[in-house]
């Protein structure tokens, strides 16, 4: 199969939109086309009735409702096969707001790069930031655990004196979305004001739906991106791309002279990445996707590095990094080994008959001291988590606690994650109480999952 063949609605070029832009070196003009991301369901969900049920501890502004009410909306449109059913689902999905970060405006004072001899040397700034985090699960009926997961999404970006967002590199990772809030197509410059609170809600919400909703179905999602244009190949590339030959376009980009200053080349290694993203969205096969996500965050990351002033380099390498995190959870699951078989309950033994017979009735020699009555044998305790055994008993055992230490102290994700797999035993509490306790000592959703994924090799090899 080659991997690089396009899949007919898989990615749509619309049609190109000259716009005038004041994004310094970016071009006269830019291209703008959408890419189709369809990301595969993590779970597999059976096909027929589906409740939701979401709650916040004190919940005073219906957030929670907000939220029930959104991702069965969401789950019912992306999958027509599904049916809301309140009273008997076949698979209930429950969600729990666990940690809202309030909006917070951040002034700075930064100098007035526009003072005159009469004018302030310096200007305002506002950093404006929010979070919100959702833990949930989906069981069928029986009680079978289907997935669970914690969703975060992060809202942070900076603005000037004139609400022009100045963020850089500042990651906030929702610019498609605030985009899609605003009503228009990612070109307005009146997008970069900073957002109302009311509009904060209402962009975490819609984010947070979205990613559980890319856990339990199939999701297509629309994204708006800008092509970088410049007289010569790069020009040809974008043609290529906006009709939709995303191949062609990455080979004419690729085999392009690249540009003298690396700043000027940054905008062509930039091309680069949108079209290694648009065959990563495309590719049928999941590794194939993740090898064209890759080389996207690659030449992304070498366009930032090049030109890290520029702003629409950022949005990208934010948004690669979410796609490329949902596929190795897709492969972790794939590797992960099947839950063991119910094991079926011992059939019972029959007490034995014994006979008892009296010996004959002997003197013991003077002075030899009487034998002891032996005593029951001993039985090994169980602890309250129920019977130890050596996964969990010995000094080997990667806990819990460990990995908040880990994490604490400042190493990556990744590393984290590598002893998590590499751990000859684990200990780990992965209940709803010790996801969250592990959510709030800051683990990420990447080292959780890892962590889940060990727990159940564990399981497994105790069979």
């Amino acid at each position: 199969m080659n991997v690089r063949r396009i899949a007919g609605a898989a990615v749509v070029a619309v049609a190109s939109m000259t716009l005038t832009v004041q994004a310094q070196n970016f071009g006269a003009a830019k291209t703008k086309v959408t890419l189709q991301r369809k990301l595969p369901a993590l779970i597999h969900v059976p096909e027929s009735s589906i409740r939701v049920k979401a709650s916040m501890h004190g919940d005073t502004t219906n957030l929670a409702q907000d939220l029930q009410s959104q991702l069965e909306t969401e789950l019912l449109k992306d999958d027509a096969k599904l049916r809301e059913d309140d009273t008997n689902p076949e698979t209930t999905v429950t969600c729990e707001i666990t940690n809202v970060g309030a909006p917070k405006r951040i002034v700075t004072q930064v100098p007035n790069m526009m003072a005159g001899k009469t004018g302030p040397k310096t200007v305002p700034n506002v950093r404006v930031t929010a979070s919100l985090t959702v833990s949930f699960q989906a069981k069928t009926r029986d009680g079978h655990m289907l997935g669970s997961d914690n969703v975060e999404v992060n809202y942070d970006q900076e603005f000037d004196a004139s609400g022009n967002n100045v963020s850089h590199g500042v990651m906030g990772g929702l610019s498609n979305s605030w985009h899609k809030l605003k009503g228009s197509s990612g070109n307005d410059s009146s997008e970069d004001k900073a957002p109302t609170d009311a509009e904060l809600r209402t962009l975490l919400l819609d984010s947070a739906v979205h990613r559980i909703a890319s856990n339990i179905v199939n999701t297509n999602e629309s994204i708006d991106v800008f092509l970088a244009k410049d007289k010569g190949a790069i020009d040809e590339g974008d043609k290529s791309a906006e009709a939709g030959l995303w191949e062609r376009a990455l080979e004419t980009y690729e085999t392009a002279q690249p540009l003298t200053k690396k700043e000027d080349d940054a905008y062509r290694l930039y091309d680069i990445g949108v079209a290694n993203e648009a065959l990563g969205y495309a590719a049928e096969d999941p590794k194939a996707a993740m090898k064209f996500l890759d080389e996207a965050a690659i030449n992304y990351g070498k366009a930032i590095d090049a030109k890290p002033s520029e702003k629409y380099f950022l949005d990208p390498q934010k948004r690669i990094q979410t796609a490329l995190a949902h596929y190795r959870k897709l492969e972790e699951a794939k590797n992960a080994p099947p839950p063991p078989p119910a094991a079926p309950p011992p059939a019972p033994t029959p007490a034995p008959t014994v006979v008892a017979t009296a010996p004959p009735a002997t003197n013991p020699p003077a002075g030899t001291p009487p034998k002891s009555t032996p005593s029951a044998r001993h039985t090994p305790a169980t602890t309250a988590k129920g019977p130890t055994h050596p996964s969990s008993s010995g000094s080997t055992a990667l806990t819990d606690t460990q990995v908040i230490s880990m994490v604490k102290s400042g190493i990556a994700d990744d590393s984290v994650e590598q002893m998590v797999k590499n751990a000859k035993a684990v200990d780990f509490d992965l209940s709803s109480a010790g996801q969250r306790k592990l959510t709030a000592a800051g683990v990420s959703p990447s080292v959780l999952s890892a962590m889940k994924v060990r727990a159940a090799q564990e399981l497994a090899n105790q069979k």
